[in-house]
């Protein structure tokens, strides 16, 4: 009976719910980009393993999240963005959050297990973005 229920609702609901969905993942990504975007040192200290310069991977990690922020929440080209926030996420878990290499410092290593986590958890918010597209609420208009 309660499936029945929420079925209902949600199919008489669905462009919202998709609108309310894009925007909470959509504004999380605006919001953080932004926030490095004014302070790269707030991602600096993760790529210090990558080649090139950290200052450049940092304005690129800002960037990705700006642009792909802001495409979520209007639903333009979702699907692409989708599939890079994913990969973002991805990369974003193993390089900024490696606490398998912290060793003597628990609390810190459990911080990053928990960062770690939600960076996966956000790929997964964004594969079902990738899978369902951004709703008839958005430039995209599917």
């Amino acid at each position: 009976m309660a499936l029945r229920v929420i079925d209902s609702l949600v199919l008489r609901h669905e462009p919202a719910i998709l609108l309310l969905g894009r925007l909470c993942i959509g504004s999380l990504f605006l919001m953080s980009g932004i926030n490095h975007w004014l302070d790269l040192r707030l991602l600096t200290h993760f790529m210090g393993g990558l080649p090139g310069s950290v200052t450049g991977w940092a304005m690129l990690a800002a960037t990705i999240e700006v642009v792909s922020g802001a495409a979520m929440v209007l639903g333009f080209r979702t699907r692409e963005f989708a599939l890079l926030l994913v990969l973002f996420n991805l990369c974003a878990a193993v390089i900024g959050h490696p606490y398998w290499s912290i060793n003597g410092n628990d609390a810190a290593r459990w911080g990053q297990l928990i960062h770690f986590w939600k960076d996966i958890g956000l790929a997964g918010g964004a594969l079902f973005v990738l899978a369902r597209g951004a709703g008839p609420l958005s430039l995209d208009r599917e």
